[in-house]
């Protein structure tokens, strides 16, 4: 019971790690961020003056490969080797970074305002 209290406050603690830096560009011009990150895989308009601005990231992980090899004697004392090999199972994710802007006419261009939080498989590691 304890290990699962500490694995989820430490999986909050890493999606607060997240939003903390995307929530670092609220208030910048949306190239700041296009300058760290390059260019977006999408752009929605919302309407109202705002867009929201889209970052792709994709992960694979993959299991590493082992073997586990048996040995076993029949009634005639005669020996058998099997090996199976298990792992290499891939799982892949697909995480989506958005931030919220509205346009500064001003500026010429879209200013952050806000994010939409990422979900807890794409709070480890961040946009790059």
């Amino acid at each position: 019971m304890k290990f699962w209290l500490i694995l989820n406050v430490i999986a909050i603690l890493l999606v607060g790690c997240v939003a903390d830096k995307m929530r670092s560009y609220v208030g910048q011009d949306i190239r700041q961020v296009e300058l760290a990150y390059g260019p977006p895989v999408n752009q929605i308009d919302l309407g109202n003056g705002t867009r929201a601005f889209q970052w792709a990231k994709i992960s694979v992980d993959t299991t590493p490969v082992s073997a586990v090899t048996t040995t076993d004697k029949d009634s005639k004392g005669r020996k058998t080797t099997q090996t199976q090999f298990v792992g290499g199972d891939q799982s892949v994710t697909r995480c989506l970074y958005t931030f919220i802007t509205a346009w500064n006419p001003p500026g010429n261009g879209w200013v952050v305002t806000g994010i939409r939080e990422p979900s807890l498989d794409c709070a480890i590691g961040d946009l790059s």
